[in-house]
């Protein structure tokens, strides 16, 4: 059923087939009838269904309910539309260059027979193709309301195997332009379908109009355009001009790269009302001057995208909400404050003070540095009960724990999660490298969802979003809010799971996500694995994180490589253990020059570690000082206006705040 109103969205006009077999599910109403002469075929219009591909509905109620009846049909859509191409390689068809990539769907037979689905305008060479049936060799056309195609995930009637889409233009369906069109023909070495030689004017008349003016064919409703064409002006009534500006302009731009095309058309339209106009050439050269224009270009240019992006716009609503009807909705988490606190007692965090309980938590990291390691010492802690890197308390998962891995192979993140010790039984890996996005794709994500709530998992990691993100612009806003908030409804509604932690590229610098801002503003805390100072030999990994009711500072882990367990070591910030390192360099300059020269002052371990070249910047030498004071390194007093003078450790003249054992003043 979600495939049928898949299907709808894109524009067929969807109607069931016989289980197994290629043609409508529904017997012709008009079986025994016979047609009484001068009528014309019944296509609907008695009100009764059994009328072939004009079934065909864009009707999301009776779709459910005709699939609901018949959950074994195959699915049929009317091409009313669109126009599908369809390719038989038994037949000779072949695919050729010149088709425009589109979107496919590969049939069931298994040998390369596809259907290549586009859209077209009104008037346009496309409406005009399905006319002419054995147009190209072994390819079959399909337009107009009464041709229709078997649609995925449809069984083939001989081999049992469904039909498929393919990731063709990411399944985007191309519009055929007139210049797609010459494209192929040329290609086949087959004529032009529909198009005339330029009329001539018989005597004492005018040429008969092209019923192609005429052509109705498309998703929207008849443009000023085809209103103008089918009440063209009287002769005489003075507005010749403006009409002909508007039908010209139209040809125009549906021709823009034939002149010769555009001309024909124009002087059938002017036909149609004054075959002696005397501005026609002259207008005729305007309009097409106009149109290619720099300001003409670009003004078509954008309506092209305008008009795309608008066509996109209506398919993804009338899908969304489509989808919505599909099943009822949970009830709302919904009450009074006293109500809500009378609820039994639940911890608020799944990991205290990092994870928040039934939470959308995000895992930031640059590559390389982690996030999978991360996520398996995670996932250990909640299903073992172990404080979490050694620190953090865990409410434990009493269902499962499962990985849907996007990136690393099976095999792989096996061999890491055994070293980390995950329980093997209760641990799921679902690996999708490689494979089509289940996310994207309805059957897909129905069986997924079904797989995951049959092994009861409660906790789920997404790894990494990059990978299972399915729109076509990470960097918009309003594309990864959508995605983040049906990535939560697949998780809390189709699985039953009650966590979700999702892994998240970071940028260049490592300190926010790649993207759109969206994918920081959803969750409800983020957790940042951050990468020491490479260059100057801190190969680290620090941990951070922010969130509600979450504020970890930033700490350095421990990455143990034979068991791929984490800690934490118990230092700091990077920027507190770049400090350490600094003092650490600085301690062997500052003992040789307080040994060369007890009670220096500060000024003067300054110069002496610049004349021995050492690296610091201003306040590194005094910091470290302090820190060799403290730790009984060396010992200081005060001098002369107040300055500090340095001594070596347990010197009878300073104080020593830790005097080292074994040393006394005779041995200085």
């Amino acid at each position: 059923m979600l495939a049928a109103l898949e299907a709808m969205a894109l524009g067929f006009g969807v109607f069931p087939l016989a289980p197994g077999r290629k043609v409508p599910l529904f017997p012709n109403a008009h079986k025994n009838e016979k047609r009484k002469p001068g009528t014309t075929k019944c296509t609907g219009q008695c009100g009764q269904i059994g009328h072939g591909a004009h079934d065909g509905t864009t009707d999301p109620e009776k779709i459910r309910r005709w699939f609901r009846e018949e959950p074994r049909a195959g699915l049929g859509g009317n091409t009313r539309f669109l126009v599908g191409f369809d390719i038989d390689i038994q037949h000779g068809g072949r695919l050729l260059d010149s088709f425009p990539t589109t979107r496919t769907h590969y049939s069931g037979r298994g040998n390369g027979n596809r259907h290549l689905i586009y859209a077209y305008e009104p008037g346009s060479l496309a409406s005009k193709i399905a006319q002419r049936n054995g147009w190209l060799t072994g390819v079959d056309v399909k337009a107009g309301r009464g041709a229709y195609l078997v649609l995925p995930p449809t069984l083939h009637e001989e081999t049992g195997k469904p039909y498929t889409v393919g990731d063709d233009n990411g399944g985007v369906i191309h519009v055929l332009t007139d210049d797609d069109v010459h494209a192929i023909a040329t290609e086949a070495g087959a004529d032009l379908p529909g198009l005339a030689q330029k009329p001539e004017a018989p005597a004492g008349g005018s040429p008969s109009p092209s019923r192609d003016l005429f052509a109705t064919s498309g998703h929207r409703e008849p443009s000023k355009v085809l209103d103008a064409l089918r009440n063209p002006p009287a002769r005489g009534q003075g507005v010749t001009n403006d009409w002909l500006a508007t039908v010209a302009g139209h040809y125009a731009r549906a021709h823009r790269e034939n002149r010769d095309f555009y001309e024909v058309e124009v002087r059938r339209a002017i036909a149609m009302v004054d075959p002696h106009y005397e501005d026609a050439s002259k207008t005729i050269d305007s309009i097409w001057d106009k149109e290619h224009s720099t300001e003409g270009e670009r003004a078509w240019a954008v309506a092209q995208r305008v008009e795309a992006k608008l066509v996109e716009h209506e398919a993804k609503a009338v899908f969304a909400r489509t989808l919505a009807e599909l099943e009822p909705a949970d009830p709302f988490d919904a009450g009074s404050l006293a109500e809500i606190l009378a609820r039994p007692d639940s911890t608020r965090f799944r990991v205290d003070g990092l994870v928040l309980s039934e939470g959308f938590t995000t895992v930031v990291a640059a590559r390389k540095t982690g996030k999978t390691t991360f996520n398996l010492n995670l996932a250990d802690s909640l299903l073992s009960g172990r404080d979490f890197l050694g620190r953090f308390p865990v409410e434990p998962v009493e269902g499962r724990i499962a990985l849907l891995n996007f990136e690393v192979a099976a095999k792989q993140v096996a061999h890491w999660a055994n070293l980390v010790g995950v329980d093997p039984e209760r641990f799921d890996i679902v690996t999708l490298r490689g494979r089509r996005n289940p996310l994207l794709h309805p059957q897909d994500r129905a069986d997924l969802a079904e797989y995951l709530r049959g092994r009861e998992v409660e906790f789920l990691f997404v790894d990494p979003l990059s990978r299972a993100f399915y729109g076509d612009n990470a960097n918009d806003n309003t594309q990864m809010q959508r995605f983040l908030s049906d990535l939560d409804a697949f998780a809390r509604s189709e699985v039953g799971a009650t966590d979700v932690v999702l892994n998240v590229h970071a940028g260049w610098n490592a300190d926010r996500s790649r993207g759109a801002s969206a994918t920081e503003d959803h969750p409800d805390s983020i957790i940042w694995l951050k990468p020491g100072d490479r260059e100057k030999g801190d190969k680290s990994t620090y941990v951070e994180a922010k969130g509600r009711d979450v504020d970890v500072e930033e700490m350095q882990l421990a990455f143990d490589p034979t068991t791929y367990r984490l800690s934490l070591t118990g230092e700091g910030s990077r920027r507190e253990v770049r400090q350490v390192q600094k003092q650490g360099d600085l301690e062997p300059q500052i003992l040789r020059a307080v040994a060369a020269d007890p009670g220096i002052n500060t000024q003067g371990v300054t110069n002496a570690l610049r004349e021995a070249k050492a690296r610091f910047q201003k306040g590194d030498e005094t910091r470290t000082l302090g820190a060799m004071f403290d730790g009984g390194r060396i010992g200081k007093k005060k001098g002369r206006y107040n300055a500090t003078l340095w001594y070596p450790a347990g010197h009878p003249d300073a104080e020593t705040r830790s005097p080292l054992g074994g040393l006394s003043g005779e041995e200085f």
